[in-house]
């Protein structure tokens, strides 16, 4: 098959473009990036430079393709905190759309989120069900698999100064630039030891690995499935008690503890280090949602996949290198 990867060699799309070369197919893999480019070549794909603004562009580089996944970046709240990612995930998402129809492409897999079944509730991750309501504008003969994937483990190192007992917001650029996941907020100053968010203790949270996402993408692009549906990707549910101890124990600190306060601490913590209203009002829901099962997890529950490979333990080994790195 003749697919095309969008994303460049991100968490994801690295080892799905890896494992799609290994099986035979023909990747393309699409970057901004041109130095990249020898990268992407390396794995034996092709590589594709440009913009996802760029309509010409992807329908030049989608045309002839079986199938296309796509992705939206995260989004740069570094730069303008104001951003409305709602109407950027339509502006992205129409890119796709008008490429998609002008290539004739007929299989679409997209990567959304959990919390997409709902606009309401959820905060932040409300762009992903815009984004899906795009996509699903597509003609019907084109089939979509929506990947909704839940928190991955990677989001869990934005805890890692507090863990280290250095404060709030050293890594705030880095929250900005995963803002596009859960579970990011759990930054807020307090004492060594401790996580600390508005979601917490014995909440139990389902997490994933980049490396089970791509395993799950990759089955779909190369299935012969002819519709439309939503797939959940998920790894293992641990309670936040459970992943504390976990990642505490990775790192020399068994008695680590994750502890739950409130959205207005929440709220007001992320106002105090200049948040815009609007994004701090969305981030704080967007957390609240995860308490005791929330509107986050009301589809997921009613739609559980098979759980994945990658665990909690393998990922706390790459969280303590990481740590003690630094």
């Amino acid at each position: 098959m003749k697919i095309i990867i969008t994303g460049s060699l991100g968490h994801i799309s690295k080892p799905l473009a890896k494992e799609l070369v290994q099986k035979g197919h023909a990747v393309t893999v699409i970057s901004s990036n041109p130095d990249k480019q020898r990268d992407i070549e390396a794995i034996g794909a092709t590589a594709a430079i440009g913009l996802i603004e760029d309509v010409s562009f992807l329908a030049k580089t989608f045309t002839g393709a079986d199938a296309v996944y796509t992705m939206l970046p995260p989004f740069k709240f570094q730069e303008n905190p104001n951003l409305d990612a709602r109407e950027e995930a339509r502006r992205l998402t129409s890119n796709y759309v008008a490429a998609i129809q002008q290539s004739g492409v007929k299989k679409v897999v997209h990567l959304s989120s959990i919390g997409a079944h709902t606009d309401k509730g959820n905060g932040l991750l409300a762009f992903h069900f815009v984004a899906e309501k795009v996509m699903k504008e597509l003609p019907a003969d084109v089939s979509i698999t929506f990947m909704r994937p839940v928190g991955f483990y990677y989001n869990l190192y934005q805890f890692m100064d507090i863990v280290k007992g250095e404060g709030f917001l050293k890594g705030f650029v880095g929250l900005f630039l995963t803002l596009r996941h859960y579970g990011l907020t759990g930054l807020l100053q307090g004492k060594k030891g401790l996580i600390v968010s508005n979601y917490g203790a014995e909440d139990k949270m389902p997490w994933v690995s980049p490396l089970d996402i791509a395993a799950s993408i990759s089955e779909e692009l190369i299935s012969t499935f002819k519709g439309r549906k939503a797939r959940y990707v998920t790894s293992e549910e641990l309670t936040c008690k459970q992943i504390a101890t976990i990642l505490g124990t990775a790192v020399g600190k068994p008695y680590l503890k994750w502890v739950a306060i409130s959205d207005k601490q929440m709220l007001d913590a992320l106002l105090k280090y200049k948040m815009p209203l609007n994004l701090a009002n969305d981030i704080t829901e967007m957390n609240a949602s995860q308490r005791n099962g929330g509107i986050l997890f009301e589809d997921y529950y009613k739609n559980i996949p098979t759980m994945g490979k990658v665990k909690m333990k393998d990922f706390a080994l790459e969280f303590a290198t990481v740590y003690n790195s630094k």
